[in-house]
């Protein structure tokens, strides 16, 4: 079942082009499904699971309750973010990278990619979600990261910050 939600995902980056970002978002899935279904019987956690096989609604509840433990949890966030993009979340995870985006300007990309992702495939403008999660980066890093090669992301970020939307860019 786990697999398949992986898979799924790593072909729903193929069609929209984002095989990269879809391979890394998988493996980040796979290795939250692995600490959960490593769990010991006497986890507390798994206790409340009907039978021995943990469900993607135990997989949801797992990574919400590490993020609740540790916000900082970027594995239970990625792994969020994979469910979302693979269940057709309307945006895609894209709110759960503020933080990241706040302690590295240069996970933009992913939020940049999640924005088009989610209007390739549901045809959602997540401008204004892609404008909140960009806006937590230190704008001098941004704009330092804009100047660099392979930059695209950032000045798209940029641009969004600026009022422009996602598909301007």
């Amino acid at each position: 079942m786990f697999e398949e939600l992986a898979d799924q995902l790593r072909q729903y980056g193929v069609d929209t082009g984002h095989q990269e970002f879809a391979a890394r978002t998988a493996r980040a899935l796979e290795a939250v499904v692995a600490d959960l279904q490593a769990l010991p019987r006497e986890d507390s956690f798994r206790r409340c699971w009907s039978n021995e096989r943990a469900t993607v609604i135990d997989l949801y509840r797992y990574v919400n309750e590490r993020l609740v433990r540790n916000p900082q949890d970027s594995a239970a966030r990625r792994a969020l973010v994979a469910l979302s993009l693979v269940h057709g979340a309307n945006d895609g995870g894209l709110s759960l990278l503020g933080p990241e985006i706040a302690a590295d300007p240069a996970i933009v990309a992913d939020a940049v990619t999640i924005a088009d992702w989610v209007f390739k495939e549901i045809g959602f403008d997540l401008t204004p979600e892609l404008r909140e999660a960009c806006s937590h980066a230190d704008r001098q890093a941004l704009e330092a990261l804009a100047r660099t090669d392979n930059a695209g992301a950032a000045r798209a970020a940029l641009r969004v910050l600026g009022g422009g939307t996602i598909r301007d860019c």
